[in-house]
């Protein structure tokens, strides 16, 4: 009886120790920054985990395809937000790339293909007629894709884009800031695994202050 009360007792204690070691593993200031004023997010009713990213950037693109897996698994309160930044002016075709996509609803068909367009065909998709040519592959219309690239909501979306981004004070890709205010990224969180689980946790974080479930 003894010892079955101390093997409770080991256990018990050892799983406090281990959440507390869990609790202790990532540090503000460290593995991620608080934002003195917080960003107002998309839906108050749910917690946003946004994703600023650049389709050129090697690390997004390695990093895709466990992103995908991880916001496959993400629960009902949480909306997940990807943001395309230009912070030169190579970027920006890409950005405006993206917010056609989104316009027409062929984003989630042209997301992946159009990061292997770039890093696995060496194709930079600068001018106009490139990027009407790669949205042909995918069935839209050639008029429609050269109406939408200097659009008014393109254009719309790419400053909404542009000050969000320097709300967040994002300076590289990929960063990642949840619920407009904790604000990391793959080399602060200490890798790719790392990244994920310090999302999940800041997530619980958020969840736990505003009261979403």
């Amino acid at each position: 009886m003894l010892k079955r009360v101390l093997l409770i007792f080991l256990f018990g204690f050892g799983f406090v120790l281990n959440q507390s070691v869990l609790a202790e593993e990532f540090q503000e200031g460290v593995h991620f920054q608080t934002l003195a004023k917080p960003v107002v997010t998309s839906d108050p009713a749910k917690i946003e985990v946004v994703e600023l990213f650049w389709y050129g950037c090697p690390h997004c693109d390695s990093l895709d395809p466990a992103l995908k897996v991880w916001i496959d698994r993400l629960p009902a309160d949480v909306n997940f937000i990807q943001i395309p930044v230009v912070f030169g002016r190579s970027w920006e075709m890409h950005a405006r790339m993206f917010w056609v996509a989104k316009n027409i609803g062929l984003l989630e068909t042209i997301h992946e293909p159009l990061f292997n367009a770039i890093h696995r065909e060496d194709q930079r998709l600068q001018r106009s007629d490139d990027v009407v040519a790669f949205f042909e592959r995918f069935g839209a219309d050639p008029a429609l894709i050269k109406r939408e690239l200097d659009s008014f909501a393109t254009e719309s979306a790419l400053r909404l884009a542009d000050a969000r981004t320097r709300a967040y004070g994002i300076r590289g890709v990929p960063a990642f800031v949840v619920n407009g205010r904790h604000v990391t990224g793959i080399a602060q969180a200490g890798g790719e695994d790392q990244l994920f689980d310090l999302l999940d946790e800041l997530i619980e974080k958020s969840r736990q202050v505003s009261g979403v479930r």
